[in-house]
C-alpha cells in the first residue's frame, strides 16, 4: 500500500500570538485525530519554525515567540522529505500545508528553489493558510510556495 505524506510547516513566531496560534494548533490536532481513522496509510509531519526550525508532534503545545524565519522551516522540510524518501517504499502525492502570519524574513528563495528540485515537493499538493493580510514579501513567498494564488 502506498503512503501519503502530509507535511505541516507552522510559523510559531511572535507574529502568531494569541488566537492565531490557537487556531493553527487546533487545526493540526483535528487533522491528526482524523488520520487515525483514514483507510489509507498516512504519515503526518509537523515542522515548526521561528529563528530555528524543529520537528514537533501534532499534540505539542505551541508557543509564539521569535522571528518568522521561513527559510529555516523550508530547510527542515527538505531534510524531512529526503529522510522519508529513504524509508518509504511507495508514495502517493505529498501534501504540503504552510501556516503563516503576515510577515516572513528574507532569505526564503534559495531553500524554496531547493525544494522544487525534489519531485515530492514539485509534484505535491501545496497550500498556504495565512493569518492576517500578508505584506508584499510574504505574499511573494506564499505565491511561489503554491504556484497559484488560489491555493492561499
Amino acid at each position: 500500500m502506498k503512503t501519503t505524506n502530509i507535511y505541516y510547516v507552522l510559523d510559531c513566531s511572535h507574529k502568531m500570538q494569541g488566537n492565531k496560534i490557537t487556531a493553527m494548533s487546533e487545526n493540526v490536532i483535528k487533522v491528526a485525530r482524523a488520520l487515525k481513522f483514514a483507510k489509507g496509510k498516512t504519515n503526518l509531519h509537523v515542522i515548526t519554525y521561528r529563528d530555528k526550525a524543529k520537528i514537533s508532534s501534532p499534540f505539542d503545545r505551541l508557543n509564539a515567540y521569535g522571528n518568522p524565519n521561513l527559510a529555516e522551516g523550508l530547510k527542515m522540510l527538505e531534510s524531512v522529505i529526503r529522510y522519508r524518501r529513504k524509508y518509504n517504499d511507495e508514495q502517493t502525492r505529498s501534501i504540503f500545508i504552510l501556516h503563516s502570519g503576515d510577515t516572513v524574513l528574507q532569505g526564503w528563495n534559495k531553500p524554496l528553489e531547493r525544494l522544487f528540485n525534489l519531485k515530492e515537493f514539485a509534484f505535491g499538493l501545496r497550500y498556504v493558510v495565512q493569518y492576517g493580510k500578508p505584506d508584499k514579501y510574504a505574499n511573494q513567498a506564499f505565491t511561489r510556495f503554491t504556484d497559484s494564488s488560489e491555493k492561499i
